[in-house]
């Protein structure tokens, strides 16, 4: 006989199990639904553009690691998807509208090299006249212009760079500079832009003052077109069809390295073009750069990923104004006034994970801004002549900011050779605001007006401060630094006994000393502090499993006050 207790439990696993055959159900229908919705609005596309409204900015922050935002008009959201990232939108049951995309009814003016007219910058570029021109200003301008393929998109399509100095083949004692256009495909004005200043730098020198002035005191480097399979989606000879996303449906500027995601902040491998820009910024020493875009009219100075302001948060409101301020003189009324009268903090506006203007700014240590340049993506081509004028002195004085600040050489004091230093403005710099010296021992640090104290400290060598620095703003102040080995203030005993493991193995890193170590910190190769802690030992053990392969610096303080630094490797 089957007691009433029983009866119960059966019933309760007939309830159950019939509940959840219905969640089951509801939950499949879901699926189905979603993936009949995304084969309705994509077909064969790569990408779709949708709007949607939203409820709060904590919400907005959410969606925007999983769609592309483009831009945000009376708390309405323009957005990009790929399939992937939208079947994700889809879970959030927001209501949403499919759009048509910005290349729907566009009907581009093309120019014909056969024809031998000269071209009026009025049209836009087969993929093969764009390699063919840029090609052709290192053959006209030899001594002041190279060419280089830093890499190839995912398509094959080479990814060429214009190096611009008035000695080409050598390394001068002058910062480098980086404009770089078009990495969302579509945003067509901002690769023949990029073209109109290498073609205005090169035919203008000896020339023009100015022009004279940025070739003979910087190194520029100039990429027109950073995303060539979106540009050339609809193949070689159009750009009518051009995609934001890459060849595999990856936005690139969501897919750099992130201070709060990580690696993958979108969850892609890194695209091949987001290799070939991290390889460029890693072999090259950028202390300034802009990434130019279309979609609306501002400055976008960081930071994208957090609400922090840059602790040059003066400085990028300066120059971002004085961007904004000259292409409104040069325009007509309504041209890069809205926002801040023109600029805005990138959190402020959206924020967005894995862009390359915060990559450059936090991991490289350079200061890149956004260029935002037209309201449509995909802009008419009898237009570009009249957006370069709106832009061409903006570009120029951007470029020319990077002249200005704190600069100088740090070397041995005994050899007088060159020093890979650490330049901190004391009490100032925070979240990777600092700045390091070149492979020739050369720094440039762009600041904002004010009496600072500059730290100077290197691997092996002791620190030195320089106090109550006056500075103004587009003012230039050089201070060289002689630096004095370490071995000099530790005897040369207790250095040799001073041991290290490296490389690291079985992820654990071991020190010894003849001196109890007081504390110990650990940095990245850029400088970013990852570990510290406080002990009584001359024999330490750190667990350092959870670390990445690289190259790190370890600094440790001594019982008796002096310090040490040595690399060590991570295989």
């Amino acid at each position: 006989m089957i007691r009433p207790s029983s009866f119960f439990i059966l019933g309760v696993l007939v309830v159950s199990f019939s509940f959840s055959n219905e969640q089951n159900t509801k939950s499949e229908t879901f699926s189905e639904n979603k993936k009949s919705i995304i084969d309705q609005a994509f077909g064969s596309a790569k990408e779709i553009y949708f709007s949607f409204s939203f409820e709060s900015k904590d919400q907005l922050n959410e969606l925007t690691k999983i769609i592309s935002i483009d831009n945000i008009a009376n708390d309405i959201v323009f957005a990009y998807a790929n399939r992937e990232d939208f079947n994700k939108f889809l879970s959030t049951k927001i209501n949403y509208q499919i759009l048509d995309h910005p290349n729907a009814f566009f009907k581009a003016d093309i120019y014909d090299s056969k024809l031998k007219q000269t071209y009026a910058w009025d049209q836009y570029l087969t993929y093969n006249d764009y390699v063919n021109m840029i090609y052709q200003f290192a053959i006209d301008y030899p001594d002041i212009c190279q060419v280089f393929s830093i890499g190839q998109s995912v398509e094959g399509r080479e990814l060429l760079v214009a190096k611009i100095s008035d000695n080409i083949t050598i390394s001068e004692a002058e910062p480098q500079f980086l404009y770089s256009g078009q990495i969302h495909g579509d945003e067509l004005l901002t690769s023949i832009l990029m073209l109109r200043l290498i073609d205005h730098l090169l035919n203008n020198y000896n020339s023009d003052i100015q022009v004279n002035r940025l070739v003979n005191n910087i190194e520029i480097w100039i990429n027109p077109l950073a995303n060539p399979d979106g540009l050339y989606a609809g193949g070689d000879e159009t750009v009518n069809f051009a995609t934001r996303f890459n060849a595999n449906g990856v936005d690139l500027n969501r897919n750099f390295p992130d201070a709060i995601l990580g690696d993958h902040p979108d969850g892609n491998t890194w695209q091949s073009e987001t290799q070939a820009f991290m390889a460029l910024a890693d072999e090259q020493h950028f202390v300034m750069s802009a990434n130019s875009h279309a979609g609306t009219m501002v400055v976008n100075y960081p930071w994208d990923f957090w609400s922090v302001r840059h602790a040059d948060d003066l400085w990028w409101q300066l120059v971002s104004h004085e961007y904004a301020d000259l292409a409104q003189l040069n325009s007509p009324p309504g041209y890069m006034e809205a926002y801040n009268n023109g600029i805005t903090n990138g959190y402020d506006w959206y924020s967005i994970h894995g862009g390359r203007q915060d990559y450059m700014t936090y991991f490289q240590q350079c200061r890149e801004f956004t260029l935002e340049l037209s309201t449509l993506d995909m802009l008419p081509s009898n237009e570009l002549p009249a957006y370069w004028e709106y832009n061409r002195q903006a570009m120029l004085y951007y470029l020319e900011q990077v002249t200005y600040g704190f600069r100088g050489k740090v070397t041995d004091q005994d050899t007088g050779d060159a020093i890979l230093a650490k330049i901190e403005i004391n009490g100032h710099d925070f979240d990777n605001s600092h700045v390091f010296s070149d492979s020739l021992g050369y720094y440039y640090r762009p600041i904002k007006a004010g009496t600072y104290t500059l730290n100077f400290s290197a691997d092996g060598y002791v620190a030195e401060s320089v106090s109550n620095q006056l500075i103004g703003d587009y003012d230039t102040k050089t201070i060289d630094v002689k630096l004095q080995k370490l071995s000099s203030g530790i005897e040369d005993e207790f250095l040799s006994k001073l041991q290290i493991t490296n490389p690291v193995q079985n992820h654990i890193l071991h020190i010894t000393s003849l001196l109890n170590i007081y504390k110990i910190k650990i940095y990245s190769i850029l400088g970013q502090l990852i570990y510290t802690d406080k002990t009584n030992s001359n024999e330490l053990q750190l667990d350092i499993q959870n670390f990445k392969s690289g190259v790190y610096i370890v600094d440790i303080e001594f019982s008796n006050g002096k310090h040490a630094q040595q690399r060590f490797i991570i295989p």
